[in-house]
């Protein structure tokens, strides 16, 4: 690796099922893309879990279905197993330190003390919504797959809270920023 380029050896030799990508490789690739900054939460007022994902996408339109990967050393991650229901809140531009804060930034606040920042109402599964959220995705947990580190949390859509012009956050690079339009 001389210019930031790793080169794998082609399909089919046997160094090629041998060789593994480094993991700082990997993530420093993975940080050029860009990705919508979510809040996925879930429990009861006084005793809620969250944390920040951007590794969320949607499944289907009809019937609604999201899916979202979570590390399973999340705190977050066995409770929205046990209740079967979560929210995926698409946060704003101005939501940056909240993203910061349910991403680990302050290791004193874990658990319900990330939630008091902000104003937080209940979706028809009894999720927690982030009320300020550009979009809120109220989930009851249809399916999962698990690999490796992480498990795919599929979500069947029970309710969806949109609010007008919000600009979306988005992770680049190791840096939040707002997205704007270029044109």
């Amino acid at each position: 690796m001389t210019d930031g380029t790793i080169t794998l050896p082609a399909a089919g030799t046997a160094d090629a099922e041998a060789h593994v990508v480094p993991p700082a490789a990997f993530r420093a690739g993975l940080r050029r893309l860009a990705g919508g900054v979510t809040i996925v939460a879930t429990g009861d007022r006084g005793d809620r879990a969250g944390l920040t994902a951007t590794a969320v996408m949607s499944l289907t339109a009809e019937p609604p279905r999201v899916a979202v990967a979570i590390n399973r050393s999340a705190q977050a991650h066995d409770r929205i197993l046990a209740e079967r229901r979560f929210s995926i809140n698409l946060l704003a531009a101005d939501h940056g330190p909240l993203a910061r804060l349910f991403a680990g930034g302050d290791p004193a606040r874990a658990g319900e003390a990330r939630f008091e920042d902000a104003l937080w109402t209940t979706g028809k599964t009894g999720a927690p919504l982030l009320a300020p959220a550009a979009a809120s995705l109220d989930c009851r947990l249809a399916d999962t797959v698990t690999f490796e580190s992480h498990t795919l949390m599929i979500g069947r859509v029970a309710e969806v809270r949109a609010r007008d012009a919000a600009t979306a956050l988005v992770y680049h690079d190791g840096c939040f920023a707002g997205l704007a339009p270029i044109d």
